[in-house]
């Protein structure tokens, strides 16, 4: 703390310097700010307040079928109303506005200006119930004329009684419009998105995701189906196996049928071979064994001979003698076959299912680069159609309830009750010359201050012993101290040091008499002649 007490002393000795200079520039700062602060013009505000009532009977009865106004859309009704630009030129030309303005430029600048001054606020006379709609309107506006700042307000107080109603109107058939056009735009997007999801759709049906999911999903549903049926075909399978393996346990015929007697049937191969022998034997006895008859008969019977005994090796008869006429069918065997027979079919359509599922599933995999695409396109065609659709509702909704509204709307009138007249203030507003005047000799101190201390730093002295050792980095000696022998000299330099006291304290009775006048006198403007 001690260093930087130092350094604070040190530096003020090395600014001492220029005092002068620095008192001519706080003079000059001073004089050019009070000039410049006495030539601003004076701004007088006027206001008005209206006790707006809007209180309803019938709102209430409705309840949320209509839309009840409260402070704030009826502060938004009349800001519409009030600061359109028909209400704005309306206002300009009743009050002169457009002196000053030569250009379209300058007239435009002056709309602009009038919509950014003029303040319309509203405060609830029941800030807790929204029910209650009424309010009081407070109108504010400033120039640097009060007549025009006074007229400005009461025009606008004029058009807010006068024309509000109709304002009110007006923006209740603008929303309408605006609802209608909504829909309208609303409704033809509908239809266009409702074609375009169709369209794409159709054209991508073997594609689209099924009721039970989408691309992923159904491949690895039909994938599980797939390994679920082979599973299936493989148990089949295995006990076609073992019904196959008892089959081959089983004679398919048995011995001892006793309703032959020992006698062959007649459509049997047994009777068969035993009536080709007869006829063979009946031809030996008129013809050689080389006649052709004998010859034909001999091939037919060495073929029935043939085939029985086919037959009894199919039936695993190791017999040869064994006549199958006399063998009864096992009915083991039988139930077996049966199984075996139904086994066969069931495999059938097991073999046939995996083949078609394979094939949906090579279908699916070959669909796996644009599937996913597809899947994506459709979502996203969905997600705009349900928010067009949601959008469109919600406009469809809030038509009816501010057709409801304008009806009722319609029947409750607002009041208007004056408060307090438009009446411009005898005194101005702004500019704020006492917080200007400070800040005048604020820049003007702190500006000769600054002048100094630059223009010590430019041309820089070691004003301490220890400056000059830290600025060579050698040591110091010793140090004189500066003795005024001739006491000229010390009057001359009390002098200097009175005056330029003096000179900084006049320039701050200046700027503080010049704010007394503007506190508890006319003013600045009227001691330098101004209007």
């Amino acid at each position: 703390m001690q260093e930087i007490l130092e350094q604070v002393l040190s530096e003020a000795r090395s600014a001492w310097r220029f005092r002068w200079l620095a008192a001519a520039a706080a003079w000059a700062i001073g004089l050019v700010g009070l000039v410049g602060v006495s030539s601003l013009p004076d701004i007088y505000g006027a206001s008005a307040r209206i006790y707006v009532d809007g209180s309803s009977v019938l709102r209430p009865l409705l309840g949320n079928q209509v839309v009840a106004p409260d402070v704030t859309t009826t502060l938004l009704y009349a800001r519409q109303a009030l600061l359109g630009r028909e209400y704005l030129l309306r206002v300009i030309s009743e009050n002169g506005l457009y002196e000053d303005a030569v250009t379209e430029t300058d007239r435009e600048k002056v709309v602009e200006k009038l919509r950014d001054e003029i303040v319309i606020d509203a405060v609830p006379v029941d800030p807790s119930s929204r029910a209650n709609g009424s309010s009081i309107f407070t109108l504010w506006y400033r120039h640097k004329r009060p007549e025009v700042a006074e007229g400005v307000v009461r025009s606008f107080m004029n058009f807010l009684i006068e024309d509000t109603l109709a304002a009110n109107r007006e923006g209740t058939d603008t929303t309408a419009r605006f609802l209608d056009d909504r829909i309208a735009e609303l409704e033809a997007r509908l239809d266009q998105a409702e074609q375009a999801r169709a369209e794409f759709q159709r054209a991508n049906a073997d594609t689209l995701p099924a009721t039970e999911g989408g691309y992923f999903e159904r491949m690895q549903r039909e994938n599980d189906e797939l390994e679920k049926t082979r599973r299936e075909l493989r148990l089949v399978k295995s006990r076609r196996d073992r019904l196959q393996q008892q089959l081959t346990s089983e004679a398919p015929l048995v011995t001892g049928d006793a309703t032959l007697n020992g006698q062959p049937r007649p459509d049997s191969i047994d009777e068969r071979i035993r009536v080709q022998r007869a006829e063979i034997d009946a031809l030996l006895l008129q013809y050689t064994t080389r006649h052709p008859q004998v010859i034909a008969r001999q091939e037919q019977l060495d073929q029935l001979i043939a085939q029985r005994a086919a037959q009894l090796r199919e039936l695993g008869i190791a017999n040869p003698d064994q006549q199958i006429s006399t063998l009864g069918k096992n009915p083991v065997y039988q139930a077996v076959q049966i199984r075996i027979n139904e086994t066969d079919a069931e495999i059938a359509q097991l073999e046939a299912d995996v083949g078609d599922r394979e094939h949906r599933l090579s279908e699916l995999r070959s669909l796996i680069e644009k599937a996913p695409g597809v899947e994506a396109e459709l979502t996203r065609l969905n997600r705009d159609y349900e928010v067009i659709k949601d959008q469109y509702e919600l406009l469809v909704q809030s038509r009816e309830k501010q057709n409801l509204s304008q009806q009722a709307s319609t029947t409750d009138q607002v009041d208007f009750d004056i408060l307090n007249p438009p009446r411009a203030e005898t005194r101005p507003v702004a500019p704020r010359r006492l917080m200007l005047l400070a800040a005048v000799l604020a820049a003007a101190l702190g500006g000769g201050a600054g002048l100094a201390w630059v223009l010590a730093q430019l041309r820089p002295v070691f004003s301490t012993s220890r400056a000059l050792r830290e600025f060579t980095g050698f040591p110091v000696i010793g140090s004189v101290s500066r003795v005024f022998v001739d006491p000229l000299m010390l009057k001359k330099r009390r002098f200097a040091l009175v005056s330029f006291s003096v000179a900084i304290a006049s320039l701050v009775l200046l700027v503080g008499s010049v704010a007394l006048v503007e506190l508890v006198g006319p003013g600045v403007r009227s001691l330098f002649g101004g209007a």
